[in-house]
């Protein structure tokens, strides 16, 4: 063999080497590429995983938030219809009372009820020693009869009856004597009275 041939065999073997080593490092780089794209895809895919679980939470707690202001509402809805039902109910139970109490005047036992109203006025002026009655323009007439009816149940106080009218459409006013202390017994204020009473029983359903 030649010294060119000997020359050629070993460049095409060094040839053949540098492609190999070549090769080689070509598969490394790939392979290194393989796993870092792979490893970025991973880091990645738990991103949008720790994304997506954001956004599910947040999308979670907004409809919660949604629910309660609803069900907040929806709850401020029912009772401002009920206290409006309420107010009406009381309203016309009042108008109610007022009537009923105004139709007294029709019944026979009128001033007895007149007098009685008086005893529980001065059961609430307890320590006064003499009062003084007033009653409706209506009802001026019997005023006399029932500071005497009174001063027998009661001797030893003093009654007198106040000839000026109370604006009241009937009922009494009961004053003591130096009109410090003052109750008011006419229809009006019992039958708020009695309206309020409905109130309390009714606002325990609310």
């Amino acid at each position: 063999m030649s010294s060119e041939e000997l020359l050629n065999k070993k460049l095409n073997g060094l040839k053949e080497l540098i492609l190999m080593e070549a090769e080689h490092e070509r598969a490394k780089i790939i392979e290194m590429a393989k796993k870092e794209a792979e490893a970025v895809e991973k880091e990645e895919m738990e991103k949008i995983a720790k994304e997506e679980a954001l956004i599910l939470k947040e999308a979670e707690e907004r409809a919660e938030s949604i629910r309660r202001r609803q069900v907040m509402a929806a709850e401020r809805e029912r009772k401002t219809e009920f206290l409006r039902l309420q107010n009406q109910l009381l309203k016309e139970a009042t108008t109610l009372l007022e009537d009923k109490l105004n139709h007294l005047r029709e019944d026979p036992r009128y001033p007895e009820i007149l007098v009685g109203l008086v005893l529980d006025a001065i059961s609430v002026l307890e320590g006064v020693n003499a009062i003084k009655i007033r009653l409706s323009a209506q009802d001026a007439h019997l005023g006399e009869h029932v500071a005497q009816e009174v001063r027998k149940s009661l001797p030893n106080l003093k009654v007198s009856f106040d000839g000026e009218p109370a604006p009241i459409l009937g009922g009494v006013w009961v004053y003591s004597e130096d009109e410090k202390r003052f109750v008011r017994a006419d229809w009006k204020a019992q039958a708020q009275e009695l309206s309020a009473s409905l109130a309390d029983r009714l606002l325990p359903l609310i």
